[in-house]
């Protein structure tokens, strides 16, 4: 864990960033090997949905996919050193924090596909949705507009004399609106318990991030909010895993907001459909190197705590969850009603609107329905 001071250089920034190369060192001192194999089981999940989404796309049988292969390790490592009372705030591409809550696999699937089975009854198809059970509160697509929600959510914890905290995360692309600087500095006026985890993957969009900022780390921006900043290695779960805790345990007494950035590299597009063209393919090569799962795994052989019968083993597992709830995603049914829950009776341009119909969507109107 590094905490940073100011800096003219900008060893961070672009493609050729200095962070690409450093070795990943995992340091265990905190861990049990009963907590480290289970770190894995639950870091290796969404990589092997991921890459069986991908699967689905290629064949025509789901239409979009935002991907986070290379980042898991920022979403599965702070979301485990949270307690279950913390609000997480996810983006689109942290699709470990959904796992690691332990959000079921149908209902999380069937969201993606916009089924009516899924979190928002076929309003949406993506990631845009939360889940109050779980603490997890859903994003919407303007990146940034959510940091001042966790200020909110931390503020009544305050209130409340509770003990949670909120975990809001950002790309670097989402640091450049002006959403971020308001957030960041009523939450240091205020006392507001947040820690604002930005994932500094090189790009917004098709913008890398030399073109974003001329510091050399965007946790450098803590010191004009008078708070810590601290950047980390976001492919090291363990040392996220750490951070993240060290943090929310200090935060609970002082209740002082925290900038944690990630170094990470966005291995696929902004979205599938956009590809990567615009990225230098020599870009690519040190970031496989330091794949999270890939990694992690070889760590752990190192220490002797799983073998190819134990990974085999996990797998198998993890693929017939993953098979089980796609399964249940494709047979779910599609939404029939459009106009549920839009106007007082039910019936919009274009929408079936006889009489039955406009009559049981007045119902769920009148009894708050379900969408």
């Amino acid at each position: 864990m590094t905490s940073i001071i100011p800096s003219s250089g900008s060893h961070a920034r672009g493609v050729d960033r200095t962070d690409a190369t450093s070795p990943i060192v995992f340091d265990r001192a905190r861990h049990s090997d009963t907590s480290l194999i289970e770190l894995y089981r639950t870091l290796l999940l969404p990589r092997m949905i991921e890459e069986k989404m991908l699967l689905l796309l290629r064949q025509g049988r789901i239409s979009k996919w935002f991907s986070g292969i290379g980042q898991e390790a920022i979403a599965v490592g702070s979301t485990v050193a949270l307690r279950d009372s913390d609000y997480i705030f996810p983006l689109h591409r942290n699709l470990g924090v959904f796992t690691a809550r332990g959000m079921p696999l149908p209902k999380l699937f069937s969201q993606w596909q916009g089924k009516t089975t899924g979190y928002t009854n076929a309003r949406d198809r993506s990631f845009h949705f939360g889940a109050p059970e779980h603490n997890v509160i859903g994003m919407i697509s303007h990146l940034g507009a959510m940091l001042g929600v966790a200020d909110g959510v931390a503020l009544a914890s305050n209130l409340d004399r509770l003990e949670s905290i909120a975990v809001v995360y950002s790309g670097d692309g989402g640091t450049s609106q002006g959403d971020f600087h308001e957030a960041v500095n009523v939450a240091a006026v205020w006392k507001l318990p947040v820690i604002f985890l930005i994932e500094n993957n090189g790009y917004g969009l098709s913008t890398p991030s030399c073109d974003q900022f001329s510091c050399a780390y965007l946790a450098e921006r803590a010191g004009g909010y008078g708070i810590e900043g601290i950047t980390i290695d976001g492919n090291n779960i363990l040392e996220v895993h750490d951070t993240i805790a060290t943090v929310a345990a200090k935060m609970r007494v002082d209740r002082m907001p925290v900038i944690v950035e990630a170094m990470t590299f966005r291995m696929r597009g902004h979205e599938e459909a956009s590809g990567v063209a615009y990225v230098p393919p020599a870009a690519f090569d040190p970031w496989r190197a330091k794949d999270p799962v890939v990694t992690f795994e070889k760590y752990l052989r190192e220490l002797g705590l799983i073998n190819d019968g134990i990974v085999a083993f996990v797998r198998e597992q993890h693929a017939h969850a993953i098979e089980t709830a796609v399964d249940a995603m494709l047979s779910a049914p599609d939404p029939t009603v459009v106009a549920r829950g839009v106007s007082g009776n039910g019936a919009i341009a274009g929408a079936d609107s006889s009489a039955s119909n406009s009559a049981d969507n007045s119902a769920d109107v009148r009894s708050g329905g379900d969408g």
